[in-house]
């Protein structure tokens, strides 16, 4: 990735652990938080109540950042006719009996960027989460970059801008722009050599790409520009969010050795799902995200009937604090301890409602396989801090114990 440059981090990400006892006070004494044109949520009950309601809560404000980027998608749209048929478009053609595939995958990929380290450090972002889920995304999609610096930064740029530019910081925005005149033409090219491909009856693999332009054919699909839209959209909120979520995770357990032993054994042994068990809870204590962004559509009433119920203005803009909402004791059993094996509804990794993550079920396998390949092996060490790039994590080196 190059040098790491000055940008900014987000406020989730300087707030890191400092963050836990404020929103456990304001959960208890000031769950719904107005502040100007701000409201911020944190008990589980009134973020899941945000969540849900996408009428009155909307992310129309991210629509005019990706129409300069390339075109609406569905991460965000509205529920509207085109968010519907886009949606059902992509679902049609990325099913549920792909992601076992998706998971072994990833895993051999891991295993090999794990092995080739040998007795060095490894880079878990650099080395291992990042070129690991470039590679899925070419091979999946059917959108590979010119190359894995290059997509990484596009995916990046375009994330910053479309979804943490709250301030509309102008650099951030030229560097997404810039990006993006260079990312359509070439997805319109991998488009359009795909197409020539189809029509020569050549091989073709069975990819994301090739089966949105089969599709097209069959029953009218997506058009040529919808489908390069929600290729740009597919890749820009899954590379980041998985590799900073991968980083979170390691970073996490590097911090809890029981737990590291813990899921280092579970790793030995081949239980992935144990190992996920462990993912899982590490990323609630260091998710991926501290909050949403929604934008109230019109007055509506929040916590109707409650002690802390609340007028949301139109317009005011809601911050969705889904960590808090995490370790709201009065939902999450036994909310400040480590504890795999919870039930899924006590996370809230990727959202809720009608915007909950499109790819919730490949994360599901992809996370945990990742940290297979990096657990298995000999006792974890701390090779050096976890390093940013802005709002990303830009590297965190480990080592085997014994190793120099």
């Amino acid at each position: 990735m190059g040098t790491v440059s000055p940008r900014r981090r987000g406020l989730g990400d300087l707030l890191g652990d400092r963050s836990g006892w404020v929103f456990a006070l304001l959960r208890r004494f000031r769950p719904i938080l107005s502040a100007g044109p701000f409201t911020v949520v944190t008990r589980s009950d009134d973020v899941r109540e945000v969540l849900g309601d996408h009428e009155h809560f909307t992310v129309a404000h991210y629509t005019p950042k990706m129409a300069e980027i390339t075109g609406p998608f569905i991460l965000g749209l509205d529920d509207t006719a085109l968010y519907r048929y886009d949606h059902a478009a992509l679902r049609a053609v990325m099913r549920r009996d792909d992601v076992p595939a998706i998971g072994h995958e990833v895993l051999a990929a891991a295993r090999t960027r794990v092995a080739a380290a040998g007795a060095g450090e490894l880079d878990v972002v650099r080395d291992l989460a990042d070129p690991v889920l470039d590679g899925i995304v070419a091979s999946y999609l059917g959108a590979p970059g010119p190359d894995t610096a290059t997509q990484l930064r596009w995916a990046r740029d375009l994330f910053e801008h479309i979804f943490l530019n709250a301030s509309n910081d102008a650099a951030i925005r030229a560097r997404a722009l810039a990006d993006a005149a260079e990312m359509r033409p070439h997805i319109d090219g991998l488009i359009a050599a795909r197409k020539a491909r189809l029509a020569t009856d050549a091989p073709v693999p069975d990819d994301v790409l090739t089966r949105l332009l089969q599709a097209k054919e069959q029953d009218g699909g997506l058009h040529d520009l919808a489908i390069r839209h929600n290729l740009i959209g597919l890749i820009t909120g899954w590379i980041p969010t998985v590799s900073k979520a991968f980083a979170m995770v390691v970073e996490e357990l590097l911090r809890r050795p029981e737990e590291l032993a813990a899921a280092q054994r579970a790793a030995r042994t081949g239980d992935q799902q144990l190992v996920a068990s462990y993912v899982f809870e590490a990323l609630r204590f260091r998710p991926q995200t501290w909050a949403l962004l929604r934008v109230c559509a019109a007055d509506r009433v929040l916590a109707a009937g409650t002690g802390r119920e609340t007028v949301v203005r139109a317009g005011t803009r809601v911050l969705v604090a889904t960590r808090s909402a995490m370790f709201d004791g009065s939902v999450v059993p036994d909310a400040g301890r480590f504890r795999p094996g919870r039930a899924w509804g006590d996370y809230l990794h990727f959202g809720h409602g009608l915007h909950t993550c499109f790819g919730l079920q490949i994360n599901r396998v992809q996370l945990p396989a990742l940290a297979m390949a990096l657990l298995e092996g000999g006792d974890l060490v701390r090779a050096g801090d976890l390093r940013w790039d802005g709002p990303y994590p830009a590297g965190l080196r480990i080592r085997r114990a014994g190793r120099s």
